[in-house]
């Protein structure tokens, strides 16, 4: 059995249907961005929130970013972008500074 030293929740929320967690890969000039369905949110003692998918080991970083059933695009650290196109956007220039 596999431990997990996450921590514990004080309560979970629905999440809407539509919400994603997703993660952006780079394979030379190539993004492949990996989708899973986000079904809560965990609420945490400090009030911050998790997103809860059915295999956890998509959301064990503590940075997540997540699209809304709107299109928006929010992260962990509370950037937000108007869709998925801008953050993908920002994510290929952050990603060709790193590698410059």
């Amino acid at each position: 059995m596999q431990k997990n030293y996450r921590q514990a929740g004080v309560g979970m929320l629905n999440a809407a249907p539509g919400t994603y967690l997703v993660h952006a890969y780079f394979d030379h000039n190539e993004i492949d961005v990996v989708r899973c369905n986000v079904i809560g949110w965990q609420v945490l003692a400090d009030r911050r929130l998790t997103p809860l998918v059915v295999d956890p080991r998509a959301a064990d970083d503590d940075k997540w970013t997540v699209i809304h059933p709107d299109g928006r695009v929010e992260c962990s650290d509370g950037r937000t972008w108007k869709n998925e196109d801008c953050w993908l956007f920002e994510e290929k220039r952050d990603h060709r500074r790193a590698a410059a």
